[in-house]
């Protein structure tokens, strides 16, 4: 008999509780959830195993001459904000790789989906783009406390998301994921235009105000955000 060591790990709180199971020669011979790692017995003349999860399917082959294989699953979610998206599109998304005892031991979430996005420094950061950013949120804060508008309460959660999105940033212990601060980010900018689009026009010197600082926040965050990418490529 074969012994498998399994262990299952999913980034982020992707299908954290739900179950995934495992197939030997069309037999399911156990269930796993994210976190859990296993123990099976299989026979000698076992060549692969295969899992199933929704409409996730894969499998991988068993090397023949080894009594213990320890094998990782994890998906295969690439790098970026948009491909993690696309790659769970496909069947095959959920991996399996056979790895060292030592190995399996030591990995985790951490270590796998770790490498799969692109980080950077806390301090590579342009903090003045951040600033500007909870400026134009503070104003749209006050402006909707003040204002009579009848869309103030609805420029108050904006104005208060974008707070509390761009503090995120900020509070940031050291190293930060690029396409969650590229995608933080581009959603204040959203958010911008259409608090621009909220404010009535005879309030037309905080438009003014909120046009001008929204420029100059886009402006600094696209150019700092090539830096950034160009930076990533020299590495």
């Amino acid at each position: 008999m074969k012994t498998l060591y399994i262990k299952l790990l999913f980034p982020k709180n992707w299908y954290h509780s739900r179950f995934l199971k495992v197939y030997c020669e069309n037999n399911l011979v156990t269930t796993l959830m994210h976190g859990d790692s296993q123990q099976i017995q299989v026979n000698d003349s076992t060549t692969s195993i295969h899992w199933k999860l929704d409409y996730f399917k894969n499998s991988i082959s068993i090397p023949d001459h080894e009594k213990e294989v320890y094998i990782v699953l994890f998906m295969d979610i690439g790098k970026g904000i948009i491909q993690p998206y696309l790659k769970t599109l496909k069947v095959n998304c959920i991996q399996g790789k056979i790895v060292s005892q030592t190995e399996f031991e030591n990995t985790t979430s951490s270590s796998i989906y770790f490498n799969n996005q692109n980080w950077i420094n806390k301090t590579s950061l342009d903090q003045p783009t951040v600033a500007l950013g909870l400026m134009i949120g503070i104003i749209s804060l006050v402006y909707s406390i003040y204002s009579e508008t009848e869309w103030r309460e609805l420029l108050f959660l904006l104005g208060g998301g974008t707070i509390l999105s761009l503090l995120t940033i900020i509070l940031e212990k050291k190293k930060i994921v690029l396409g969650d601060y590229n995608a933080r980010m581009w959603a204040s900018i959203g958010i911008f235009i259409f608090i621009l689009l909220m404010i009535p026009s005879r309030d037309y010197v905080v438009q003014i105000l909120i046009f001008i600082l929204t420029i100059g926040f886009t402006i600094r965050f696209i150019s700092h955000m090539q830096k950034l990418k160009q930076n990533i490529l020299k590495e």
